[in-house]
C-alpha cells in the first residue's frame, strides 16, 4: 500500500494537518535555537516539546542521559539567555527509541525434546496444585 503525502494545498485545507504542520515548524525552529546555543548536543538531542516553561529534549543515547541531567542547570541558564526561552523554568530529558536502529530479532522458541517433555509431565503429575499441573502439561504438549 502506497503512502499518500499531502500536497501544500491539502495541508492548508485540513485543520488537523495545518495544526500538525505548524507544530512541526515550531519544533524545528526551537531545535535550531537549541543547537545554536548548545552545539555540543546537536547530534545527540532534539526538541520534543516546549510547554508551560518546560523544555523536553529527547535523546537516543542512554549514556548521554546522565551527563545531560548533570549539566541541566548550566544548559538552563544558557537557554534562558535567548528571548524564545526567557520563560524557561525547567529542562527535562527523555530517552527515546532510535527508529533507525533495527531491533534485535528473537529466535523462535525451539521445540522441547522428548526427554524434557517427559520430565515436565512427570513433574506436573506429582503436583497437588491442579492449575499448575494442567499448565505444565499444556507446556509439554
Amino acid at each position: 500500500m502506497a503512502h499518500h503525502i499531502p500536497r501544500s494545498h491539502e495541508i492548508t485545507s485540513s485543520p488537523l494537518l495545518r495544526t500538525l504542520h505548524t507544530q512541526v515548524l515550531y519544533l524545528g525552529k526551537l531545535n535550531a535555537i537549541v543547537t545554536e546555543i548548545l552545539p555540543a548536543i546537536k547530534t545527540q538531542c532534539q526538541v520534543a516539546s516546549y510547554v508551560n516553561g518546560v523544555l523536553t529534549l529527547q535523546t537516543h543515547n542512554s549514556a548521554l542521559l546522565g551527563q545531560l541531567r548533570y549539566l541541566q542547570a548550566h544548559y538552563l541558564k544558557q537557554l534562558q539567555s535567548h528571548k524564545v526561552f526567557s520563560r524557561l523554568t525547567r529542562i527535562q530529558f527523555m530517552l527515546s527509541e532510535d527508529l533507525q536502529t533495527p531491533r534485535a530479532k528473537h529466535d523462535a522458541a525451539k521445540p522441547l525434546s522428548a526427554d524434557t517433555k517427559k520430565l515436565i509431565i512427570e513433574a506436573a503429575q506429582s503436583l497437588s496444585d491442579v492449575e499448575l499441573s494442567e499448565a505444565l502439561q499444556r507446556l509439554a504438549r
